[in-house]
């Protein structure tokens, strides 16, 4: 994955989109959906689950897809972060 890059005053400049956001014209905006899974992925990591399980509970709780690029894009930039979680 291609790292986020914005500029000083917050415009999309290049990258890839992180899960939970998507562009606006040249701004990132929040995708409630996908920002409710984000928090639904991290604590089932955190309680042990693995990405198969991870996955099914959020395409039935949230009615998004990620994809495993996209989860672990969000969990090396948790991790990057604030360590391990």
């Amino acid at each position: 994955m291609a790292e986020l890059r914005v500029t000083e005053d917050g415009r999309y400049a290049g990258g890839d989109v992180p899960f939970g956001y998507t562009l606006w014209g040249d701004r990132l905006v929040e995708v409630p959906e996908e920002l409710d899974a984000c928090v639904t992925a991290i604590r089932m990591v955190k309680q042990g689950r693995h990405y198969p399980e991870i996955v099914s509970v959020i395409r039935e709780r949230h009615r998004v897809e990620i994809s495993r690029a996209q989860f672990d894009g969000l969990m090396t930039s948790l991790y990057r972060r604030y360590g391990p979680i």
